[in-house]
Order: C-alpha cells, then structure tokens, then sequence
C-alpha cells in the first residue's frame, strides 16, 4: 500500500493476500474513515474481496476502483516504473536472486533514500474528482 507521502507498507504475496492484507490494515485502527484505491487486477475484483466489503465498511474502510486502463491514476504503477526505469541497475538482472535482492532493498528504502514526487499527481487528481 502507497500513500502519496513516500509511505510503503508491504505484504507478502501469498494465496488470498489481498484479502489478508486488507484485513490485516483495517485491524490496525484508524482515526478517520480509510479509501483504498485499487486498480481493476482480477486479484482485487476477486470473490474473496467482495465477500469481505460489507465487514471492511462496517469498520470505515472502503475500496475504490480506478477506472480501466489508468495507469497515469495508479501510483504504485508509478512507483515501479521508477524502480524498473530509474533505480535498478543492468548488474540487478543478471540472476534472478539478484534481481529480487535489489527490488527488496530499494522497497525497504523507500521513503528515505528513495522517493518520489507526487505532487502534480496529487493536484491533478483532485481537480479532476472535484469537478465531477
């Protein structure tokens, strides 16, 4: 999970983790209502997400779809083109331990040594919900 402040909160991917880790984010208390924006991946369409909705909403937590092909909306899409395009290097994919050891270093560094700008992502957005 992204938010727009450089903060990375990673789940294993296991069998059902999305529902794990959605489950697992809602146990942890919030002060105000949270909106998780998810894009349409047939992981988070999946059965196992919607037969969790209602229990989700009932502790303030509510899933937003991203429309189809949004790519630009979608900040972790941004978020690993700057990992795949700008961050690792040539020498990361010679194997595929050292490719997954430079991915875990750069995600465990991120928000420190790592960050991105999404401030313009941020004001787009906001006029373009506002002006519905």
């Amino acid at each position: 999970m992204l938010r727009l402040d450089n903060h990375l909160t990673v789940y294993p991917s296991e069998k059902a983790f999305i529902v794990d880790s959605l489950t697992h984010f809602v146990q942890q208390g919030h002060p105000k209502p949270v909106t998780i924006v998810l894009d349409n991946s047939p992981i988070h369409r999946c059965q196992l997400v919607y037969n969790q909705l209602a229990s989700w909403e009932e502790q303030d937590m509510y899933l937003f779809f991203l429309p189809a092909y949004s790519p630009h909306l979608n900040p972790i899409e941004i978020l690993w083109r700057f990992i795949k395009y700008r961050w690792l290097k040539k020498v990361h994919y010679l194997s595929w331990s050292r490719l997954r050891k430079a991915i875990f270093a750069i995600i465990k560094s991120f928000g420190q040594e790592y960050r991105i700008d999404f401030t313009d992502l941020q004001s787009k957005n906001i006029l373009q919900f506002n002006s519905a």
